[in-house]
């Protein structure tokens, strides 16, 4: 393996022509060795050639440093067939210190190696596990560790920390900015009712200013929703266990979050949740063939109670499957 040694004044000048002249082998560290630099080059000599022309010194290294791969794709570019490299994906979750992954069934023989080179690529990681999405009622990940070790994470973001564990609970990196608009458009003092709390994705930004009853219906979420109400000392939460068809408390709220993308049914346990008039902000997973159906549905909710309804707002949280997009409404009842 071979280097070009120049001073370190001429690094930067050296660097540019010689990724023009596409010589440099980015697949190694540039090294710096007292006053002078090593730049990796491919193809050594051939360089010798130019050694005069350029004013520089073409040496073999005996230590060199590797490069972490930037992509997926660098990373297996030598272990895997051609064909499995063009199927690999493009975009992968980085959760805490935990990554997810979706893989298609046509490359999943390759999923233990693709596993450790997502590693390599995020050395700050401790895991991966192969995400073929969420079961039930109760949105169970569908999970299976193909490299590393341990599910539980510590996931930052918006000044909130949220700790889970992906093989028991699930997290939509995807639903990010929906989080901190909620946190932000609370207002101090208000109360408010989280219908499908989860781990407290919307309790936690929102208890910061607002009184927040936090149902929660799966036992595992509801562990991590206490340790995270610790974790960011929040105290204005009352969490409540149990389906919230039955428990959620009627005529406290200014506010109530339905953050459950399959939901429609509990809309009128939502608005008597308010406290004679409020918000509701419904979410739902909608054909964009039918993008007006859930406004539909909260009007008609509201309308089967006596009550009046103004469509503040429908919302793109994220695309949820081809054709079909996750979308909250801004609705306020009277």
């Amino acid at each position: 393996m071979f280097a070009v040694r120049v001073n370190s004044k001429r690094a930067g000048e050296l660097i540019k022509k010689l990724e023009e002249l596409g010589l440099r082998d980015k697949s190694r560290r540039i090294v710096a060795r007292g006053d002078y630099v090593e730049i990796p080059v491919r193809f050594g000599e051939e360089l010798r050639k130019l050694e005069s022309e350029l004013g520089v010194e073409v040496v073999e290294q005996k230590n060199p440093v590797y490069a972490r791969p930037r992509t997926l794709e660098d990373a297996l570019r030598d272990k895997l067939p051609e064909n499995v490299l063009r199927k690999l994906p493009k975009t992968y979750k980085v959760l805490g210190d935990v990554i997810l992954v979706k893989l298609r069934d046509d490359i999943l023989d390759y999923a233990e190696t693709i596993g450790k080179a997502l590693l390599e690529i995020n050395p700050h990681c401790k895991s991966v596990w192969l995400d073929r999405g969420k079961r039930g009622m109760l949105r169970k990940p569908d999970v299976e560790l193909i490299a590393g070790e341990g599910g539980e994470t510590i996931h930052r973001e918006g000044g909130c920390i949220y700790k889970f564990d992906v093989s028991r609970v699930m997290f939509s990196p995807g639903n990010q900015a929906e989080r901190i608009r909620m946190g932000r458009i609370v207002r101090e003092g208000e109360v408010v009712v989280d219908m499908f709390a989860g781990i407290g994705y919307f309790t936690v930004p929102m208890a910061k200013k607002a009184k927040v009853y936090a149902v929660e219906i799966n036992p595992d979420s509801y562990h991590y929703l206490l340790e995270n109400l610790r974790l960011n000392e929040v105290r204005s939460v009352i969490p409540i266990l149990g389906d919230s068809m039955f428990v959620t408390p009627e005529g406290v709220a200014s506010r109530v979050v339905m953050g459950h993308v399959n939901c429609s049914e509990f809309l009128p346990v939502a608005i008597r949740a308010l406290k004679g008039r409020g918000w509701i902000h419904y979410h739902e997973s909608v054909p964009e063939a039918v993008l007006e159906r859930p406004v539909r549905r909260v009007i008609s909710a509201a309308r089967g109670l006596g009550k009046n309804v103004r469509i503040e707002g429908l919302r793109k949280v994220k695309n949820y499957s081809p054709g079909v997009i996750h979308v909250v409404v801004d609705a306020y009842v009277f």
